[in-house]
């Protein structure tokens, strides 16, 4: 009998641990499962169907990923003549995404944070002028806010006790009309563009302005050239810092229609400003840092018509990702993206994949709304993720690790 006892004992053991070994390996392969899960947000916009109404451009903010889920985060309409052509012109610096929210400005009077989780307004705060920028420090969730008279930085507040303040506070922390800012990863720098010059108010320098000192440097000029400023100056397009705050790079042109953009880098640490005009031409704004000294972007205009030498550009109008090797100033050439693709604003994954959308209509103003593709580039191979119907002007890849 207690022979037996022992048998049935030894099943129900070996039975458990079959049991306990099946739910282990559920568990591993569900996590290396998720791990490869892409969750992107993007806003997109439909053009307006009446043609006769000067307004009424509609954008949605939705959060997709790759296991089919695809939310609405936010939607409007622009609401008058002015607000739409601002949402024409360069319409993703209204937009940012963080790591758990999303900011943005749909009237160009205030700014309002919508939760990834909740899909609910978080915080919306009203501005005495109007809102021109918004980005983001995604380690710290952290927005900058340029409008048309200062910076601000809206930054999450830990609660004291039962206090029923806000999470959010919105603090001034520059004066002056500035554009493109972006706040460095421990957010004691911004660098931007500053549009200050009485002779020209177009005409844009770059600074750095330090939150730790309240000081603000120039770093370059508005001019370029001997040219007097009503004549010719600079353009600044997209401004980045490298997590290290050593470098900064900055996509510009001069004033000449239609602008021929390259990209200037400054070595923060030297002061040292080094040009690269002939190399970096045909510039797509926005590029990513991929490490503290190199820096990625989209290269290369199908469309483009106008002025410049394309000899130091190889494949000048296809749009393809390079890597920009601040050190050495040398270019290289993400060759694996199939040549019938237009490449166009390379994101750097935190899985070293990268992402990237193609469109058919022409960078500079999207003034034509085309369905747009994003894809992901990983292990030399590329993969279409997302088809989106309506033309993106915002996205961002919120995780690619679950």
């Amino acid at each position: 009998m207690r022979l037996d006892n022992k048998v049935v004992i030894k099943k129900l053991l070996f039975a458990g641990l079959i049991l306990f070994a099946i739910v282990l390996i559920g568990f591993v392969y569900a996590y290396f499962l998720q791990s490869d899960i892409e969750k992107i947000g993007y806003v997109r916009v439909f053009n307006n169907k009446n043609q006769d109404l000067l307004y009424g451009r509609e954008f949605e903010g939705r959060l997709v990923d790759s296991r089919g889920n695809d939310h609405l985060l936010f939607k409007f309409k622009t609401t008058d003549a002015e607000v739409d052509k601002n949402f024409t012109l360069f319409p993703r610096r209204f937009f940012a995404w963080g790591k758990n929210y999303v900011a943005y400005t749909q009237n160009l009077k205030e700014v309002i944070l919508v939760d990834y989780k909740t899909r609910k307004e978080v915080f919306r705060q009203g501005l005495n002028e109007r809102v021109e920028f918004i980005n983001v420090n995604r380690e710290k969730e952290e927005f900058v806010i340029a409008t048309k008279k200062a910076l601000y930085v809206l930054k999450y507040q830990k609660k004291q006790g039962n206090e029923k303040k806000s999470l959010f506070i919105l603090e001034r922390v520059a004066e002056g009309k500035f554009c493109w800012p972006s706040l460095s990863c421990d957010s004691r720098y911004i660098v931007c563009g500053e549009n200050n010059n009485k002779e020209n108010y177009s005409a844009t320098s770059f600074v750095l302005i330090d939150l730790q000192s309240n000081t603000k440097k120039k770093i370059f000029s508005e001019k370029i050239g001997n040219l007097p400023l009503t004549q010719d100056y600079r353009l600044i397009f997209s401004t980045a810092i490298s997590e290290d705050n050593k470098w900064a790079v900055i996509s510009t042109s001069s004033s000449a229609s239609p602008p021929y953009v390259y990209l200037v880098t400054v070595n923060l640490k030297s002061g040292a400003v080094r040009e690269f005009s002939k190399n970096t031409g045909l510039c797509n704004s926005p590029g990513f840092f991929i490490s503290n000294d190199k820096y990625m972007f989209a290269q290369g205009e199908p469309e483009y018509k106008g002025f410049g030498d394309y000899s130091s550009i190889i494949d000048p109008f296809r749009s393809k990702p390079v890597i920009l090797d601040l050190n050495t100033g040398k270019l290289e050439i993400v060759n694996d993206v199939p040549k019938d693709i237009n490449a166009y604003w390379p994101i750097y994954g935190n899985n070293k994949a990268i992402y990237f959308i193609d469109r058919n209509y022409q960078s500079f103003v999207p003034n034509k709304i085309f369905d747009t593709n994003i894809y992901r580039l990983k292990n030399k191979k590329v993969e279409l993720l997302f088809q989106i119907k309506g033309g993106i002007v915002s996205y961002d890849v919120i995780s690619s690790i679950h």
